[in-house]
């Protein structure tokens, strides 16, 4: 019996399992791998106290750390359900069955599993990956300096990659599947 089953390997279930370690709490960090959607990243520019890092080196690091503090990690394995025990000693505590068929029994659970890229499925899209469609236009805008770019998306992320893309792309054409933006109005201005 865990006191804290941690789902996730990025910085916030890392974050978390330090923490948890620290405090001495029984604890369990269940990932298919650590780093998150920045291990994806050649090199990260925006993690703080680092001028720049790779997504590999930034995984190694997090990894690292979270191991130094004792707890229960079980790695290469994804949670698949999440059941609440109401009966039976000790009540109210949950049962984390995993891909890998183990399950694990625990009072609390922290899920931080973080966000994936959206992908189109479009043909070439995974052939093309890092090589031309990316994921991060924070990260990536200044590989398309004086290029046309199309950007997908009509929401927050779209329009916010357009900021990012305008110091470098030559031309930036926004696709989109209607006729509306879905942004903010702030981010839309």
């Amino acid at each position: 019996m865990f006191e804290l089953i941690i789902i996730g390997g990025g910085p916030g279930a890392v974050a978390a399992g330090v923490y948890a370690g620290r405090k001495q709490i029984k604890t369990a960090l269940i990932t298919e791998g650590f780093g998150g959607q920045s291990i994806v990243s050649n090199e990260i520019y925006k993690w703080i106290g680092t001028k720049a890092i790779s997504g590999l080196d930034l995984a190694k690091d997090l990894e690292g750390h979270v191991r130094a503090h004792g707890i229960d990690i079980i790695e290469g394995d994804k949670v698949i359900s999440i059941t609440k025990v109401d009966s039976g000693p000790p009540s109210g505590h949950f049962l984390v069955s995993a891909k890998s068929g183990k399950t694990f029994e625990t009072k609390t659970i922290l899920i931080a599993s973080g966000s994936r890229h959206r992908r189109l499925g479009v043909p070439g899209e995974d052939k093309l990956d890092g090589k031309g469609v990316v994921f991060c236009s924070t990260c990536d805008a200044p590989l398309f300096k004086n290029r046309e770019v199309a950007v997908v998306g009509a929401g927050n992320s779209g329009l916010e990659a357009i900021v990012d893309l305008f110091p470098y792309a030559s031309k930036i054409t926004l696709l989109v599947r209607g006729t509306d933006l879905r942004g903010d109005p702030v981010t839309q201005a």
